[in-house]
């Protein structure tokens, strides 16, 4: 069954700063807006507060880039600081030109510069990496605000992400607690009872997209929303976001692009 679902902006939050309990300000900010935190509730961050609240800030200032990233920085017309950072949390490069410098980066993630991002972090040589473990800091949260609110919560990390063969970015999630990514179709029927044999809907991924729709990219300054009253979802523990990649035999646009 199907009803209405409701994305509520974490509005009035302060600039993040490492150390700050993140899971407090945005319960405190959901109190202050009448719009408490309620069980079955799916609170979805943006990567850049984790980040910031975890202290994954670094300056170039303070980087000696290697050989490597020295001689990839040429080629992709980037700093050999830039590039140092972005190789550091990659375990591949999938594409490094003019164009682009695409990797996988230790949590799995293929993305564009590994996610190292410069928007909305103070500080002209200040870049934030993404969270080393973002499934972890997804669990913390939501022990953290279970603790204070006696709610039972679903939480994402989220990220933008470019996609192949599609103009434009959207959100993805690069962590998650206490629901299922994925909702499984496959096994079941249609309307003319035809069995469903590929429909494995990464549901995760559609709720960051969605609640990115009153978060905002720019100075809008609410960097996470409160989806509630979803139903096509399966509350779960022990899930992890790993779930959500694919292997490179099963990648079938592996040749292609």
């Amino acid at each position: 069954m199907t009803g209405p679902v409701r994305i509520i902006p974490v509005k009035n939050l302060p600039l993040i700063h490492p150390g700050d309990d993140l899971a407090k300000l945005i319960a405190d900010s959901l109190n202050i807006t009448g719009s408490p935190i309620m069980e079955g509730d799916i609170l979805v961050i943006g990567q850049k507060a984790v980040s910031k609240a975890e202290n994954r800030l670094v300056s170039t200032a303070n980087v000696r880039p290697s050989k490597k990233a020295t001689l990839i920085a040429r080629k992709t017309r980037r700093t050999p600081a830039f590039v140092h950072l972005v190789l550091q949390d990659s375990k591949r490069i999938a594409r490094a030109g003019r164009d682009a410098l695409i990797v996988t980066t230790k949590q799995g993630f293929t993305c564009l510069n590994g996610g190292v991002d410069k928007s909305n972090v103070e500080g002209p040589e200040t870049y934030a990496l993404l969270p080393v473990d973002p499934d972890y800091s997804a669990r913390r949260i939501r022990k953290r605000l279970r603790k204070l609110t006696g709610q039972n919560v679903a939480v994402i990390i989220c990220d933008t992400n470019s996609r192949p063969f599609r103009r434009g970015q959207v959100e993805q999630a690069i962590g998650v607690a206490g629901l299922n990514p994925l909702v499984d179709y496959r096994g079941d029927h249609d309307l003319f009872g035809y069995e469903l044999k590929f429909k494995n809907v990464a549901v995760v991924d559609e709720l960051a997209s969605a609640a990115e729709l009153v978060m905002g990219q720019g100075r809008e300054m609410v960097p996470a929303a409160l989806i509630r009253g979803l139903k096509r979802i399966r509350y779960q523990e022990n899930v992890k976001s790993t779930a959500l990649t694919v292997s490179r035999r099963e990648d079938l646009f592996r040749g292609t692009l």
